[in-house]
């Protein structure tokens, strides 16, 4: 099963091919999204010029992927992997690496959230982002790239 990132999912709702051959290889029911996408696949819609087109052709998309929401257990690995990640990349020096923000070692925040999410389900993340190159160095999960 395969965690679609925002990169790849705003792609497949742009038309791109490579995206579209590729679930079909996997099949659509194998691919699923999680809550942190579709809010970052909604906040570019809402922030676009073409608002209430984007809104649309979003929403078409979203009523046929699953979508994977946040729960305890997800909240729990967030905040070990999160640490993890700190004292890995961070500053050596404890009290600055307490004050050390996840975007300052160059990880996004809702990347991490989706991270965990593919981490606990045993999903398949499918993405460009860098970020996740980086997680991995710290905790294994697969990532794909379909680009």
């Amino acid at each position: 099963m395969y965690l679609i990132d925002t990169n790849h999912f705003r792609r497949l709702i742009q038309g791109d091919l490579t995206i579209r051959q590729k679930i079909a290889e996997v099949g659509e029911s194998e691919i699923a999204i999680s809550i942190i996408t579709q809010g970052e696949l909604l906040y570019m819609a809402y922030n676009s010029e073409q608002q209430q087109q984007n809104l649309e052709r979003v929403r078409a998309y979203l009523v046929d992927v699953g979508l994977y929401l946040i729960n305890e257990a997800i909240a729990e690995l967030y905040g070990q992997f999160k640490a993890e990640l700190i004292r890995h990349f961070g500053p050596k020096e404890r009290q600055k690496r307490r004050r050390t923000k996840i975007e300052a070692i160059g990880i996004s925040d809702n990347d991490l959230w989706i991270a965990c999410t593919a981490i606990h389900h045993s999903l398949t993340v499918v993405s460009a982002d860098s970020d996740f190159s980086r997680m991995k160095e710290v905790k294994d999960f697969p990532v794909e790239l379909w680009l």
